[in-house]
């Protein structure tokens, strides 16, 4: 009996040490911090944050071009020019009219993060109007902010890529530059009759150029804008009642804010003292803007273009036929 009474003693010794060591433990956390404990907290203090933790999902916009260029002279290489703004080169694409008595020229701006062939809008505008007569040259524009990263630190803004207050897109000097070299192109190629589309951020960049430079041939072809930056949507709003092109604003499906700039848009073509040249607001009843009709959208540009926009005669000179007193057409 005194050895079972010894094991089991032995026994309730094993399970009772480890509850002694664990409340031990509890003790030791519940004492008042100690000097070198105050003295670790400042340590922690003082040493250097982290750098931010950036996944990007979008790549950088030296390498969208590179690709982009590596693609298209694999198809059409001669569509791929080079064109220089303050020592600085930019792509541009460029297509000719598909026959000999051109329109005019359509240069194209595609919106932020995005690429002069960009699948949606762009790339349809700059390959089918070309089969109506039009030029499409699509410019590359510099990233106007890095929408699609996420940070897990909050960064204050590069002062060099948010719009100031008073109406200043983000690299606005750049942009108009290259507009202004596009349209120095399309006149070296003999063409002065030159419109401007613009797709998302893009088409604040048109609609801007358009209004401060007194455009008056062609036309200012607005696709589902939207505003780069943080300026107010209504100064750029106000500055489209000052263009001297006619405006064609395809709204498609936008967000709040996207949807108060098409308001203001409206609002502000209004009150104009008279409503020349035209403008025409299409709402298009599509899903997203990422599931665009092309053939509707192209169809909508191009009739538009051939009634508010000064059109060459396409003379064509009819074949000589000899016809006898009893002829018959075929």
């Amino acid at each position: 009996m005194r050895h079972k009474n010894k094991i089991k003693g032995f026994i309730l010794i094993l399970f009772i040490l480890p509850y002694l060591a664990f409340s031990a433990g509890e003790s030791n956390e519940d004492t008042p911090q100690t000097a070198n404990e105050e003295t670790d907290n400042t340590q922690t203090e003082q040493a250097p944050k982290k750098a931010p933790l950036v996944r990007s999902f979008t790549p950088s916009q030296k390498s969208r071009v590179e690709a982009l260029i590596a693609q298209i002279e694999k198809s059409a290489p001669n569509e791929v020019e080079s064109l220089n703004f303050q020592d600085e080169s930019f792509l541009a694409l460029y297509r000719a009219a598909s026959n000999s008595q051109a329109q005019g020229c359509i240069i194209l701006l595609h919106g932020n993060n995005e690429h002069p062939n960009w699948p949606n809008v762009i790339n349809p505008v700059r390959m089918n109007m070309t089969e109506n007569s039009w030029c499409t040259l699509s410019i590359e524009i510099p990233d106007s902010s890095e929408k699609e990263s996420l940070s897990f630190i909050k960064e204050t803004p590069d002062t060099e890529t948010v719009a100031e207050s008073d109406g200043k897109l983000p690299n606005e000097e750049t942009v108009f530059g290259r507009i202004g070299a596009s349209i120095a192109y399309a006149n070296e190629q003999g063409i002065s009759n030159i419109s401007l589309l613009g797709y998302g951020t893009g088409a604040t960049y048109a609609l801007k150029y358009s209004a401060e430079n007194k455009l008056n041939t062609g036309a200012l072809i607005l696709i589902s804008t939207t505003m780069p930056g943080t300026s107010p949507p209504f100064v750029m709003a106000k500055l489209l009642a000052s263009s001297l092109q006619p405006v064609l604003d395809y709204y498609i499906q936008p967000n709040q804010l996207d949807k108060q700039y098409a308001n203001a848009r409206r609002t502000a073509m209004g009150q104009r003292e008279t409503q020349n040249p035209i403008y025409t607001r299409i709402k298009v009843t599509s899903n997203s803007q990422f599931s665009i009709d092309e053939n509707q959208l192209i169809q909508r540009i191009r009739g538009f273009l051939k009634q508010n926009t000064k059109q060459r005669e396409q003379l064509k000179r009819l074949p000589i036929i000899r016809k006898s007193l009893f002829y018959q057409a075929p």
